[in-house]
């Protein structure tokens, strides 16, 4: 009961425009597009606010799963925060939450939307691409392995706009060859000499 009283508050308080006035952020809506894999009855967030704080607390600093969640925690009552998500009220997520929402969302998902967004603000046609691998700092989750990457950054202005997960047990060449595949003829790309082997 005490749930539903909450949902329709829900609803009366985003009556008065906040909604209307989160219609123009592009990211929001493209993460609304990921599949959220829990269970209907254990959706008190939304997934894409989660991931979407997520962003602004990594550029605000945020490093790791804990940080992030100490940031929504900070932030996510503010006026400003709240018109960008597009509601005028909402509950605090728990820390352990929001580190197991990140933790198991579906990161080639997230990845896809972050492609279909970063294009939007970034003329990539034709353009040089530096290609590396990396460990992603923070990001392992109890007995899960911190996560290995190849990322894509645009020579010319500094900006990564791809990733590549790298799959356990295996290294960057797989991963590089999907990146490419994917990204397609649009780019020159350059990366070091363990990505020029060849099969015997």
């Amino acid at each position: 009961m005490a749930r539903k009283s909450r949902e329709t508050l829900a609803k009366k308080r985003s009556i008065k425009g906040y909604r209307e006035k989160a219609e123009s952020n592009q990211l929001l809506k493209l993460f609304a597009e990921v599949k959220d894999y829990r269970k209907a009855q254990g959706k008190r967030h939304k997934l894409e606010h989660i991931l979407y704080l997520s962003v602004l607390a990594g550029l605000m600093g945020a490093t790791d799963y804990k940080q992030i969640a100490i940031w929504i925690d900070k932030h996510i009552q503010k006026e400003q925060v709240k018109k960008l998500l597009g509601v005028e009220f909402i509950l605090t997520p728990k820390k352990s939450a929001v580190s197991e929402i990140l933790a198991k969302v579906d990161s080639q998902e997230v990845e896809v939307i972050f492609r279909k967004w970063i294009k939007t603000h970034v003329d990539t046609t034709g353009k040089h691409l530096s290609v590396d691998g990396k460990v992603m700092n923070g990001s392992r989750y109890k007995d899960q392995r911190s996560i290995e990457v190849v990322g894509a950054v645009l020579s010319e202005i500094g900006v990564v706009i791809a990733h590549q997960k790298i799959a356990e047990k295996s290294n960057e060449i797989p991963a590089l060859q999907a990146m490419i595949g994917e990204l397609g003829d649009e780019f020159i790309f350059t990366f070091d000499a363990m990505n020029t082997q060849k099969n015997s």
